[in-house]
């Protein structure tokens, strides 16, 4: 029944562009940030000398950007190369360009950190999160993850690093807009700190409550990864009692609303009982990676497929 889907497919030459021009990107993106590590003023000097109260830990960027490299090298060295057709479909039209694309918005974003232009370096990180927003949108909102047919460690490469990436690019906005106002001399203000972290708040719920902005489809590696983001700006803000208490309770609400509905969710889970041994096979995960609950004619073949598959 759903046997094209896991069927082997030689690569089109599309797909083979996409896949080359992800590796390229990627390894510049990664040896350009390895660079302004090392080169005196680093990229590192350049946030100390311009100090906010939105600026997060560097111990918190460090592990972020350790775990999401780790996961956007799968993906690009692994993920991708799969020959499974639901796999290609997916890096084919849902990742698409935009991978290599936001990619190189990244470099253009550290080029002009590095030089100190930030109103530029937020202009390439505004276009870096328009483009990994809408990978994002795409497999949260058209593609329903489904483990029986995909195996988890592509799942997990595909999916987990455009929505850390997509939440992390829009914490990186208000990041680099303090910086800019920092640069030109105004006065720092708690209270816009507070307000910038209420927002993220509000907006992270948002996507893992009610999926507004992805047909109702939830996604909590994003929430998680804005609350781990607000986690590190109250940990490097710790002198300031306040603020750094107000910001951790903001990412603490985050984290309890996520794991709130995680557990609703599979309580949820265990007490469906399956209405037969077919659909028990093919469905022994009823809550999809998103939150939500997996439905039945979640694929959709091509019409000009070769060989459609049904689903019944």
């Amino acid at each position: 029944m759903f046997s094209s889907l896991r069927s082997i497919h030689a690569p089109s030459t599309k797909l083979k562009i996409f896949r080359t021009f992800n590796v390229i990107t990627l390894l510049a993106f990664f040896s350009l940030n390895v660079y302004s590590l090392v080169i005196s003023p680093s990229s590192i000097d350049i946030c100390n000398k311009y100090p906010t109260y939105f600026t997060p830990s560097l111990i918190f960027v460090g592990i972020f950007w350790s775990i999401l490299f780790f996961l956007q090298f799968s993906f690009t060295f692994y993920a991708q190369f799969n020959d499974v057709r639901i796999v290609q479909e997916v890096v084919g039209n849902f990742v698409s360009r935009w991978f290599y694309v936001s990619n190189l918005f990244m470099c253009g974003w550290l080029f002009f950190w590095m030089r100190e232009s930030f109103i530029l370096s937020g202009i390439c990180v505004f276009m870096a999160l328009t483009s990994t927003a809408i990978v994002q949108n795409h497999l949260t909102a058209q593609y329903i993850t489904n483990h029986a047919l995909i195996p988890t460690s592509v799942i997990s490469f595909i999916h987990i690093p455009f929505s850390m990436f997509a939440a992390f690019s829009f914490f990186l906005l208000f990041h680099n807009g303090f910086v800019y106002l920092s640069q030109q001399g105004y006065e720092k203000n708690i209270y816009s700190a507070i307000i910038s972290a209420s927002f993220l708040t509000i907006y992270s719920i948002l996507w893992c409550t009610t999926g507004i902005f992805s047909k109702g489809r939830r996604d909590f590696i994003f929430s998680l990864t804005i609350a781990w983001s607000l986690l590190g700006v109250s940990f490097q803000q710790k002198e300031d009692s306040f603020l750094s208490d107000t910001i951790c309770l903001l990412a603490l609400s985050q984290l309890f609303v996520v794991f709130f509905i995680i557990f609703k969710n599979c309580s949820k889970a265990t007490k469906n009982t399956t209405r037969s041994g077919e659909r028990e096979s093919l469905f022994q995960h009823r809550m999809n990676f998103y939150g939500g609950i997996i439905v039945d004619n979640w694929y959709k073949p091509p019409i000009n497929d070769d060989q459609p598959a049904e689903v019944v």
